[in-house]
């Protein structure tokens, strides 16, 4: 498991500049001016429209030191906001990530599982696929007011039609960049109310859902689910795509598979997935959502930093003039130390 930094080297520590400074042999300010997608470069121009020293060799030195630095923290997807002066970090770059477990391909065999409905016999990938047409099928024929209320994609029930139909538009069928947690899979009214949402319920570098096979995990919930359709496709593995648990024989699986079409699942309240049981859901909520790898722009960063997280670099939503953004303090985003599992059994949702 890749880990993070819990210390800073002298050489990782991050120098906060200053946007003007002044240097009085020669009257000369050195300013950040803004290129494309945001990188900043130094451009020095006289401080006022009187004679000044020609620059030295000296000069030049440090103006070629001080690009170097500001284009390392470009090439990082940093850089400055002009009036606060706080690094800032895209939302996809500070909470989002993809780790590839433990990158050793598994054996391939030729395992079949027989359907209990109508006796095929299929590899795993075309058995959950069937097990899952049976399922809905029969979901269809009672035709209730749930099957009207919840989502086809993530199996997430909402209180109307309405709310269903809202949701997959804006979530699953959106044509258009909009404000949505791809934790969470909920859309928000706007890019601020996202960032809120984000610095309240989640962690930089969260990535919750995992392969119980190989230990691949992802912030995106798609991710993890093509990479088991890919990677562990016809082998002896059954992947549960309300939980993620892994069975290794049919019947378990599809008398599991019924359950999470029943009443009292349990679902977590920071991403898609749902449990059986309400230890289940407690385990995963205090093991999944934790800062699993420290994003790359925080290492180095002194304790107390403050950091602003921006969707995009340039306003996205129609009739914004500002770009949304948000502070966090880099004190805020340390991992939790790790609670025994008397206290997890223990923690009331």
């Amino acid at each position: 498991m890749e880990g993070y930094s819990s210390a800073s080297s002298p050489s990782d520590t991050f120098h906060t500049m200053n946007c003007q400074q002044s240097t009085p042999s020669n009257n000369v300010h050195t300013s950040l001016s803004h290129v494309q997608n945001g990188a900043p470069f130094p451009a020095a121009f006289p401080k006022d429209n009187i004679h000044f020293k020609p620059i030295n060799t000296n000069l030049d030195r440090e103006n070629e030191l001080t690009k170097t630095d500001i284009l390392s923290l470009t090439s990082q997807n940093k850089t400055f906001d002009p009036k606060k002066e706080n690094p800032i970090v895209l939302l996809s770059d500070f909470y989002y990530g993809q780790h590839k477990g433990d990158g050793q391909p598994e054996q391939k065999t030729h395992t079949t599982f027989k359907c209990l409905s109508c006796v095929k016999v299929l590899k795993n990938v075309k058995f959950m696929n069937h097990v899952k047409h049976h399922l809905e099928f029969e979901k269809q024929k009672n035709d209730s007011w749930e099957n009207h209320t919840t989502c086809q994609h993530c199996h997430r029930q909402f209180p109307t039609p309405f709310q269903l139909q809202c949701h997959i538009e804006n979530v699953h069928t959106a044509q258009e960049p909009s404000a949505v947690c791809k934790i969470c899979e909920l859309s928000f009214e706007t890019d601020q109310v996202l960032l809120q949402h984000m610095k309240d319920h989640h962690k930089p570098g969260e990535m919750p859902y995992v392969c119980q096979v190989c230990h691949y995990r992802s912030s995106v919930f798609a991710d993890v689910e093509t990479h088991f359709r890919t990677c562990h496709e016809n082998t002896k593995n059954l992947l549960c795509p309300f939980c993620l648990k892994i069975f290794k024989t049919a019947t378990p699986y599809m008398c599991h598979y019924r359950g999470h079409w029943g009443k009292s699942t349990h679902q977590c309240s920071k991403c898609r997935l749902q449990f059986l049981t309400f230890k289940e859901k407690m385990e995963h909520k205090t093991q999944c959502h934790q800062m699993f790898k420290k994003p790359k722009q925080l290492e180095g960063l002194p304790p107390e930093t403050k950091v602003t997280i921006q969707v995009s670099l340039e306003p996205l939503q129609p009739g914004s003039v500002e770009v949304a953004s948000i502070t966090v303090n880099t004190s805020d985003s340390e991992p939790s130390l790790p609670r025994s599992k008397s206290k997890i059994s223990k923690k009331s949702h």
